[in-house]
């Protein structure tokens, strides 16, 4: 926050802290209820104020969830991506060495310079999976009554 040129408060502090504090996505009106946990007084705007210049000072991204509404997660200083579980919500941050093969290979076939890009793949995580296959197997191991 202090590299963007803003001033760091202590409900600036609080407002990072609470947003690290829980790593799924969370909107502005959820933060600053949370927020008001800690600190009863703070005002809306000085909480959605402050979202934006954490995500302007690149510790918190915001991201859109299925229903079009905006939610932020703290970030890594590092470049990185996101991969957002549209189940559960879990947010899990994808390295940037890991999307630059695909970006430089985006950018040799389609003749075109990238400087900055931001991707945020929705889906399903790896734990939402595991249980969305053994529901079925529960359903067909449980007893069934058939009518005749």
């Amino acid at each position: 926050m202090l590299a963007a040129g803003r001033r760091l408060t202590p409900q600036r502090d609080l407002i990072a802290q609470v947003l690290e504090a829980d790593p799924r996505p969370r909107t502005a009106q959820e933060l600053w209820a949370d927020v008001r946990d800690h600190e009863p007084g703070i005002g809306r705007a000085t909480v959605f104020r402050t979202l934006d210049a954490l995500v302007e000072a690149g510790v918190a991204q915001r991201l859109t969830l299925p229903n079009r509404r905006a939610a932020y997660v703290g970030c890594s200083a590092l470049h990185h991506h996101h991969f957002v579980c549209q189940e559960c919500g879990a947010v899990l941050e994808l390295p940037e060495p890991e999307v630059s093969p695909l970006l430089r290979h985006l950018e040799r076939i389609r003749g075109f310079q990238v400087d900055h890009a931001r991707l945020d793949f929705y889906g399903t995580c790896p734990t939402c999976l595991a249980a969305a296959v053994d529901r079925p197997a529960a359903r067909a191991a449980a007893p069934t009554t058939e009518v005749t």
